[in-house]
């Protein structure tokens, strides 16, 4: 499935202008009441956390919105090795901090007994946020996101403004078309149909030759060639060898073997969460390119730079885990 944007009129260029993200004061009151509520159930859940009344919930999420606002980004902006796995365990610890910081800050008010109880605070806090964000509707905004990211391009001297619009092209694995017109038709994809209904964007089919997946469809969209992959895995008559398409060597070796210098991605593209790069230069959880793990990416610093992202994505992978 692609989707394009359309001009406004026949012939006349398409329009784009940045835009900084605006301040929405009731949006920041609603989501202070809904952390407050958070730590007002966590502390309810927990028998090692402790709030003292409604004006308490309230004074806790604010010092841990300041807490949160200053410490994380500074964690973010060191250079580790393994950032994946390093910045999440120190980010996780450090969500645990934060709380305890609180604790000490207003020990009349909130108090924690230990830092288990503190970091598991901080999981139920990640968890009953969640669920409140999707209930009441806060969980689109992106405006701190983009103020934090906005913020760290600027530390890294990486911010360019440009009126050139950009591209992002999102792969939903086994999306057929008819799926998604009735995902857009009950209201599951309200932004696509928005998109339809206002003649900004349009919907076409695209259909894959063989072999008719996610290894040879990336193959074919970000290194223009798909040849010679007949499946998801598949033994080399050559080598004898097995070849996978989810094994980093066997990425490697595909992308290598069809880079001809003009991927999709090249010329400042990014790649995140894909089997092949594309040729991008920044690569984020991307099979071919498993060996810039090793290293420190700071790629990552703005995902970690916002303490929320590690505890909601923990929270998350844990209630599917007990759900599975």
């Amino acid at each position: 499935m692609t989707s394009q944007a359309l001009p406004s009129e026949y012939g006349e260029a398409v329009a784009w202008q940045p835009d900084r993200p605006k301040f929405k004061p009731l949006r920041l009151l609603l989501s202070w009441a809904l952390t407050a509520a958070a730590l007002w159930a966590a502390a309810a859940i927990l028998p090692g956390v402790d709030i003292v009344g409604t004006g308490g919930a309230l004074a806790v999420a604010a010092v841990v919105a300041i807490l949160n606002a200053v410490l994380p980004p500074v964690l973010a902006a060191v250079r580790l090795p393994f950032m994946i796995a390093l910045g999440f365990v120190l980010v996780l610890a450090l969500n645990a901090v934060v709380l305890k910081l609180a604790s000490d800050l207003l020990d009349n008010t909130f108090t924690v007994d230990n830092f288990g109880w503190a970091l598991l605070a901080a999981l139920v806090v990640a968890a009953v946020s969640v669920v409140l964000e999707v209930i009441f509707g806060t969980n689109d905004d992106d405006t701190y996101t983009l103020r934090v990211v906005q913020r760290i391009a600027r530390r890294q001297g990486g911010a360019t403004r440009t009126d050139v619009p950009g591209i992002i092209y999102l792969e939903i694995d086994g999306l057929a078309l008819p799926v998604l017109r009735r995902a857009m038709r009950d209201g599951n994809a309200p932004n696509m149909a928005r998109w339809l209904t206002e003649h900004t964007h349009r919907l076409t089919e695209w259909e894959t030759d063989l072999s008719s997946q996610t290894g040879a469809s990336q193959a074919g969209i970000l290194l223009g060639s798909n040849d010679d992959i007949p499946a998801f895995r598949w033994v080399d008559k050559e080598s004898g060898m097995l070849t996978a398409c989810s094994a980093p060597d066997d990425c490697a070796r595909i992308e290598r073997d069809r880079a001809t210098g003009i991927g999709l991605l090249v010329d400042g593209g990014s790649s995140r969460g894909n089997l092949l790069s594309g040729e991008a230069e920044e690569v984020i959880l991307t099979v071919s390119r498993m060996e810039a793990e090793k290293r420190a990416n700071p790629g990552y610093r703005a995902f970690f730079a916002n303490g929320f992202n590690v505890t909601r994505a923990a929270s998350i992978r844990s209630c599917e885990a007990q759900c599975a």
